[in-house]
């Protein structure tokens, strides 16, 4: 809602308009063990949420995750959204510093492993595919 941060020149062509099902972590350390461990597929939206500002504390860079990724070869293929920091070193699809961050009731605090994720950076957006209803009430 309150937006997010994103290295356009890191995203291929392809990765502009990007869609599929969130695999949720709770850290960057989590989700580079679900990568190297081959628990991440081409298509998928990893989330790390609970690393903003508050979360982390102090909202570490998340470069462990991409740059897993990107050393397998999926750094087009596999969208990394999260409410961590990113630097001018991070390679491959990626959004950052989504605000609100998770642990004062962003919306990222509420997705869950399966749902979908639409990335659209031309039109600057990303959209957790769920009615607003659902979100509100998961957020309670």
């Amino acid at each position: 809602p309150d937006g997010a941060i994103c290295r356009t020149s890191t995203i291929s062509e392809k990765a502009l308009r990007f869609k599929g099902p969130a695999r949720v972590f709770d850290s960057d350390e989590e989700a580079h063990s679900a990568v190297v461990e081959g628990r991440i597929h081409k298509g998928d939206v990893v989330v790390i949420r609970r690393e903003g500002p508050r979360g982390a504390p102090g909202m570490r860079e998340m470069m462990m995750t991409t740059d897993a990724l990107v050393g397998l070869g999926m750094g087009q293929d596999v969208f990394v959204v999260t409410d961590g920091r990113f630097s001018g070193f991070t390679e491959g699809a990626a959004v950052g510093h989504l605000s609100p961050e998770a642990d004062v009731g962003g919306p990222v605090a509420v997705v869950r492993d399966g749902d979908m994720i639409s990335i659209d950076i031309p039109a600057r957006r990303v959209d957790l595919e769920l009615p607003e209803e659902e979100i509100r009430n998961s957020e309670q």
